[in-house]
């Protein structure tokens, strides 16, 4: 199911340009793709054996000759309802949502071409660009709107699946490269036509079902890219998956709007999420896709999971990491992966204080999650430095986070994905410190108002010598002042480290996870409720609220402010 190109050459040959009758029984001969065909022919015979208001059913003609009058029979009675499932459901929703076909210049016959020849067992059916042509312009067109598909699937519950999707590849010719002068990159493509049986219904009933063979494609070869065509079945799997995640939380219309602009690829779907009303990109996107890959709990977070109940039990396996025993507490490793293609690396085993440091291109973007006895688990982002080095540190690994999940994820190449993409390093360090060799609470609390207090002195220093502290600085406590509104959602922001150094600066009661990130997702605004409903009468019966919003406005602000000052 590939939309088949090729370089189209120029020849002295002329042919007639069109076909002036049709009739039952009839045969003609089409050029068929070699690297589909059984036999690996380029060539083939076929009879016109059924046609029905939009299309002219041919089949190859050894094929048909093998099988019984019985079998003739059955397969036409097939074909008879195939045509009139495209006239009445394929065609006019196809049409509606993505485009109508081309209106072929060499042969401009209202209906479409359809032909079954025995393929190799792993192909469905494909679409060839050059049979858009003339034979001065590529010598091997057949010079019709046609479709190929594998004459196995006649009797197969997907075949009206199958020619949507090839029909979506004559669809995206005529409205990208015919009206709008573009090629569509090939993983979008393949999407658009992996998700249109979703879309139409096929998919409803899971077993037996395209949806069902894409994703026991997909668990056996997980973490591929899914912008790198390598014309292999596991291409499909991702790609059909991205697609139902796509569907499932931005809706349909992101592919029928990217489908009609002059923008193809990734920048086609950012255009879309744009003019649908979304806040996020599509790296965004992607990245909520590998971490529901891993969780999909809807629970954690509405865009963890997916809405299609057939998908609601799916998740990876991720590569597993042991950590043994006390005298073996390290763990490294060295992969490679492309751009956006999904990892999961989960870390488990001993205890003590987790120590992981990460180092990569500076581009990875890495959401992780701590999981832990009872399954409940949170997300949140590594930061890296300009170098692409970070660092997790999980206190109370395997007491009270039994499991780490790293998920890195390339995002560095947003258009041109044509052929092999060249491949990125990363690696990472796991070692577990004893606990016990760390501060107890009391001594850190003790060495925290040691540093204000050397930091009140730096203070009085800075006005004495220069009148004033450093703009925007504040010394106590080492926080800089919030000058502006913070809210969940906010991601690789100076402005929520400060914020969550100062809750976690409150004590574990406010804060209890104590990560700095960056990022204001769940984590960080139930501490900020916490923070604001400890301090009611300064920050929530001044606005007429008795329970915390976590959203960090103007009163939260001030009184963050006023404690930094005091």
């Amino acid at each position: 199911m590939k939309n088949y190109i090729k370089i189209i050459v120029v020849i002295a040959l002329f042919l007639p340009l069109c076909v002036s009758s049709f009739s039952i029984g009839e045969e003609e001969f089409f050029f068929i793709e070699e690297s589909y065909d059984y036999k690996e022919r380029r060539s083939t015979t076929a009879e016109l054996q059924k046609i029905t208001d939009l299309i002219y059913f041919y089949v190859d003609k050894n094929w048909w000759s093998s099988l019984s009058e019985e079998e003739k029979k059955e397969y036409r009675q097939i074909l008879d309802e195939l045509g009139d499932e495209f006239k009445d459901k394929i065609y006019p929703k196809i049409t509606s949502f993505l485009g109508d076909k081309p209106e072929h210049s060499i042969n401009p016959n209202e209906r479409i071409f359809v032909l079954f020849h025995p393929m190799q067992e792993s192909a469905g059916g494909y679409f060839r660009t050059g049979d858009q042509y003339s034979k001065y312009q590529y010598a091997r067109s057949n010079r019709k709107n046609i479709l190929y598909l594998n004459s196995s699937l006649i009797e197969d519950r997907i075949l009206p699946a199958a020619l949507s999707h090839e029909y979506v590849h004559l669809v995206t010719f005529n409205e990208k490269d015919k009206r709008r002068g573009v090629t569509e990159e090939i993983w979008l493509n393949e999407l658009r036509a992996e998700t249109i049986p979703t879309i139409l219904g096929y998919d409803d009933i899971y077993e037996d079902s395209n949806l069902e063979s894409r994703v026991e494609v997909f668990l056996r070869d997980p973490d591929i890219s899914i912008t790198e065509w390598t014309e292999h079945i596991s291409d499909y799997g991702v790609l059909n998956l991205f697609g139902q995640y796509l569907i499932d939380h931005y809706g349909k219309e992101i592919l029928s709007i990217s489908m009609k602009s002059k923008l193809v690829g990734i920048p086609s779907i950012d255009y879309a999420l744009k003019e649908e009303g979304y806040d996020k990109s599509f790296g965004d996107v992607f990245t909520d896709f590998v971490i529901t890959l891993y969780l999909n709990d809807c629970t954690i977070n509405e865009y963890y999971c997916f809405k299609n109940e057939n998908l609601r039990d799916l998740r990876v396996d991720p590569t597993n990491f042991f950590l043994l025993n006390k005298d073996e507490d390290k763990l490294s490793t060295k992969y490679q992966t492309k751009n956006w293609a999904g990892n999961w690396h989960r870390i488990v085993g001993s205890s003590g204080v987790l120590n992981m440091n990460f180092k990569g291109d500076k581009d990875f973007v890495i959401p992780y999650a701590l999981c832990n006895k009872s399954g409940d688990c949170f997300v949140e982002e590594l930061a890296l430095n300009s170098q692409g080095e970070g660092t997790i540190l999980v206190e109370e690994f395997n007491s009270k986070y039994n499991s780490l999940t790293i998920m890195p994820i390339m995002q560095n190449k947003f258009e041109g994905f044509n052929g092999p993409e060249r491949t990125f390093l990363f690696n990472w360090e796991v070692t577990i410190i004893d606990e016990d060799s760390f501060l107890s609470k009391e001594e850190l609390a003790e060495f925290r108002e040691r540093i204000i207090s050397l930091q009140k002195k730096i203070a009085d220093i800075y006005i004495q010598v220069a009148g004033e502290l450093p703009k925007n600085y504040l010394f106590l406590g080492g926080f800089k002042k919030m000058e502006k509104d913070l809210y969940f959602g906010m991601s690789k922001s100076r402005e929520v480290e400060n914020l969550q150094k100062f809750l976690k600066a409150q004590g574990e009661e406010i804060y209890p996870e104590g990560l700095i990130t960056g990022n204001f997702y769940e984590l960080t605004r139930m501490a900020v409720i916490r923070f604001q409903e400890r301090h009611k009468e300064e920050i929530l019966h001044k606005v007429g609220l008795s329970s915390g919003t976590g959203y960090v406005g103007k009163y939260t602000r001030n009184f963050i402010n006023s404690l930094i000052l005091k």
